[in-house]
């Protein structure tokens, strides 16, 4: 992606985060936040509890601090921390400080750090150098967390850091170890859930997709991941929009010092033996031991190249000689990128029709004939529908009979658009035979992806933190098939987007507001492979007139043909397409400590849609289509008047069922979200805290920008007007449009 295009990216994001934020302030509150807080007593060595004691948490990467104030019970509580690791002090008049450092505080789990203080001097100061890691006691939620040490030493294939869920109890999902970098939801399972209702956020950003199908927006980048938190149960009223787990992957931020680190990890076919299922393509009568054959293709291992490699730069905003952040304490950044380049070689191994098939004669499927090809391994016997009696291994009297070769169909009875399908297939090898199998072919394939991070984190004061992260993410995967043929593969254009900006407030050592604006864009583009006009139906001979006149999107484009048992399928599929999925949120929550009570309460608002031009089905349904250009089914046994054997009928033309669909409509669907929330996280004593909490969800359906969209409305059914179906085969008999 060039430089303006990236900023072209940006613009349009910001545009709909201006909006977005606008409404946010003209709201009351939202909320979910990855902030945790840090809480406990203030006592002396004798146990008696030390009212009035400023307790204070700042952060070791970028000099965040804040602090609180025990009160009468000891109690303080500091809240609205980013993850990380923090240096706490206390300290009150006629004690020594205390200071433990290195506390870490996960994301969206409350902390406890309870402290003694020893009479002396404030000058003085009680350093704690090593703790034990307490069982988490200040929330009833059930989380898990991935830190980053783990990130750091964890071998992931792929580098997804998304995979890391899977390590944790009562979360299922796809093989850990196999190769996923790309777009995807990982197939997780938390707790029994359904993946359609995880949810995946990135910085707080939706990371699912609008028609949540199992694939992600984006992918996070391991090396800028900072921890990787897993909601199981049971968690805080203040976290919803969906009814499963969430995964909530936190990234880093820069630091006072400069860091970076360059990296590559690659595979190449050098490095690998051959595949079984290369070694077993050739039968015995052509080993890859023969000296004659072992250059061949399928005697070597697939020509393959995998590089994954990528940069992470981070530290301070800081210019020798500018007064601004020269004690590199206000404002930081972060800047990454990955690169995944795959060079591969798809296989495929089948039978296809043979040259006398093409021309209608199946003499090659009759056992005995003087035509039979064995190594096929299909025996079928092609009856003529005109003629009566019986057509078997035993009998051929209704059999197809020209010029006295079994199965062989008569010139005048062929069908030109029906032996045009069958030339469709790809051409047999010339003496190869596996398996029943006539045809190998070897084809290229090719992803590229990108991902690149820009990370902002600004501390003008003690009272304000502002935090940005930018992903932008681009993925190209050309396949080289599209079923059992090269005929019409598809290339598949992904870039993806999320950006989210959020902004903590501390009004006072009591109130604490934080609000997040975030946008997140998934947009797919997918087109067939046009280079070599294999895709062309006017290439083979097919030229049947379209049942609808309108203009296809690629005009010339080979049919989809099921059914031909022997030959399996013939697959022009549903592309091209695209679909474009906008979903804009509005976070913002508000904390209120009162005593040994800490309340809070906000919402969520999301507006969200997709822009879609991608109607018709992947797979083909029971007499539908899943092809603009139409859909032929064919079988051995679904007509009365056919042959028995599915590519025969073929060639005389007769299908089961065809399918066929018009003009394809563009719908922008929009639809809205909003909750709110209200908990209470009440320390009753040391030993006991009560939680407590409401959410509410208001959820409008889709609903199209255009208006052309078909919904049910029952305030307009008038059942005596209701259709007729004929339960035999489906068809409406009878129905008024009124």
């Amino acid at each position: 992606m060039s430089n303006g295009k990236r900023l072209l990216v940006a613009k349009s994001l910001m545009v709909g985060l201006t909006a977005t934020l606008w409404l946010a302030l003209s709201l009351t509150a939202f909320g979910q936040s990855d902030n945790t807080q840090i809480s406990g007593f203030v006592k002396d060595q004798t146990g008696a509890v030390i009212a009035g004691a400023k307790v204070s948490a700042k952060n070791e990467t970028n000099g965040l601090e804040r602090s609180a104030v025990s009160n009468g019970d000891g109690y303080y509580i500091i809240t609205q921390l980013p993850s990380g690791f923090y240096t706490v002090t206390a300290e009150s008049a006629g004690f020594k400080v205390y200071k433990e450092g290195n506390k870490k505080l996960d994301p969206n789990v409350p902390a406890k750090l309870d402290v003694s203080l020893q009479p002396g001097q404030v000058t003085e100061i009680v350093n704690i150098t090593a703790t034990s890691v307490g069982v988490q006691t200040e929330s009833s939620a059930l989380t898990k967390l991935v830190d980053e040490q783990t990130i750091k030493n964890t071998m992931i294939n792929g580098r997804n850091p998304l995979f890391l869920a899977i390590t944790k109890p009562g979360v299922l999902g796809s093989n850990l170890g196999g190769n996923s970098f790309g777009l995807t939801q990982a197939g997780l399972n938390i707790n029994g859930g359904r993946t359609q209702d995880v949810l995946i956020t990135f910085d707080g950003a939706v990371g699912v997709r609008t028609r949540s199908n199992g694939t992600s927006i984006g992918v996070a980048d391991l090396d800028s991941t900072q921890e990787v938190q897993i909601l199981t149960a049971n968690y805080n009223a203040e976290y919803g929009r969906s009814s499963g787990g969430q995964v909530r992957i936190i990234t880093k931020g820069g630091g006072k010092d400069f860091h970076g680190v360059a990296y590559e990890y690659l595979r190449n076919a050098a490095l690998n033996t051959n595949s079984w299922s290369n070694n077993r393509t050739y039968n015995a009568n052509r080993p890859c031991s023969d000296e004659a054959f072992k250059k061949d293709t399928a005697c070597r291992p697939n020509p393959f190249r995998y590089n994954q490699f990528g940069f992470n730069l981070n530290g301070p905003v800081w210019i020798p000689g500018i007064e601004f952040n020269k004690d590199r304490n206000k404002l930081f950044w972060l800047y990454s990128m990955e690169w995944v380049k795959v060079r591969a070689t798809g296989n495929n191994v089948q039978r296809v029709p043979t040259a006398r098939m093409r021309a209608g004669d199946f003499s090659e499927l009759f056992p005995g004939g003087p035509n039979y090809i064995a190594a096929l391994g299909v025996n079928r016997f092609v009856k003529d529908p005109l003629k009566t009696g019986a057509c078997n291994a035993t009998d051929q009297t209704a059999c197809f009979n020209d010029g006295g070769i079994i199965n062989k169909i008569p010139a005048n009875r062929l069908s030109p658009n029906g032996l045009a399908l069958l030339k469709a297939f790809p051409d047999p090898v010339s003496g190869f035979y596996s398996s029943g199998s006539n045809f190998f072919q070897s084809r290229p394939t090719q992803t590229n992806q990108r991902k690149e991070n820009v990370n902002i984190d600004y501390l003008p004061n003690e009272r304000n933190q502002i935090k940005a992260r930018l992903a932008l993410y681009h993925f190209v995967d050309v396949s080289a098939f599209r079923g059992a043929t090269d005929r019409a593969p598809q290339i598949i254009d992904r870039p993806n987007q999320t950006l989210s900006i959020g902004w903590t407030h501390t009004f006072s050592p009591t109130w604490i507001t934080e609000t997040l604006v975030a946008a997140s864009r998934d947009q797919v583009f997918i087109y067939v492979d046009q280079r070599g006009d294999r895709y062309k139906r006017s290439n083979y001979g097919i030229n049947y007139p379209y049942i609808f006149s309108s203009p296809k999107e690629i005009q010339d484009k080979i049919p989809t043909v099921d059914g031909l048992d022997i030959f399996g399928s013939l697959d022009g599929g549903p592309y091209p397409s695209s679909s474009k999925g906008p979903i804009y949120q509005v976070n913002n929550n508000w904390t209120n400590i009162r005593g040994n009570h800490t309340i809070k309460f906000g919402g969520y608002f999301e507006r969200a849609g997709q822009n879609d031009f991608d109607q018709i089905n992947v797979s083909g349904t029971p007499g539908g289509t899943n092809n603009q250009n139409g859909r032929f089914v064919f079988s051995n046994a679904g007509r009365t008047d056919g042959t028995g054997v599915a590519a025969a009928n073929a060639a005389l033309g007769l299908f089961d069922t065809y399918a066929e669909i018009g003009d394809r409509s563009y719908t922008p669907y929009r639809g809205h979200m909003f909750e709110w929330f209200l908990q209470d996280s009440w320390k009753v004593t040391p030993k006991l805290r009560v939680e407590g909490g409401l959410r509410h969800s208001i959820i409008q359906p889709y609903y199209s920008l255009w208006r052309n969209n078909v919904v049910f409305d029952a305030k307009y059914y008038d059942p005596t007007k209701a259709a007729t179906i004929d339960p035999k085969t489906g068809f409406i008999t009878s129905s008024s449009t009124n």
